[in-house]
């Protein structure tokens, strides 16, 4: 018998070599390398399946931003420019959204934690933005990433 022509020879072979590659994983995966721990945060202990926690939004920076104990009337145009910002920040992005006091002008800027380096000050960009945007007007940053930091309601 010859082993470079025999076809069932070859089969035999690397059907041998499959079984011990998954018998070598499946030999792996035993032990508590890979063990779930259900006991932790973002583990449910009824079933090993694995939940991600969303950390809580960080609480409102009110004291070092804009007045406190004020409610601030936003124009319905800036809300939609607000949401706009939003879709752009999203859950984890980077920005400052910037009104004016009288709620009827507003700038933002923000960028993606790929694009935001460590010389980033979206305050100050945003307030800039809103001055150049407002001329004449007094700015005040509304929100911090997806965090408003004033009271504030909707024009009707």
């Amino acid at each position: 018998m010859r082993f470079g022509t025999d076809t069932t020879v070859w089969g035999t072979i690397s059907r041998v070599l499959v079984l011990a590659a998954v018998a070598a994983l499946a030999a792996g995966c035993e032990g508590n390398g890979n063990k779930m721990n259900t006991s932790g945060p973002g583990a449910n202990a009824g079933d090993n399946t694995r939940i991600a926690t969303i950390p809580d939004a960080p609480a409102a920076d009110t004291a070092s931003l804009t007045p406190a104990n004020q409610t601030f009337t936003i124009a319905k145009n800036i809300w939609d420019d607000y949401q706009l910002y939003l879709s752009r920040v999203g859950r984890i992005g980077n920005g400052y959204y910037a009104i004016t006091t009288d709620g009827l002008g507003g700038a933002s800027w923000s960028c993606s934690d790929a694009l935001c380096g460590g010389s980033y000050n979206g305050k100050d960009l945003a307030m800039g933005q809103c001055q150049t945007s407002n001329p004449g007007k007094t700015c005040m940053i509304f929100a911090k990433d997806n965090h408003p930091q004033v009271k504030y309601e909707i024009a009707p």
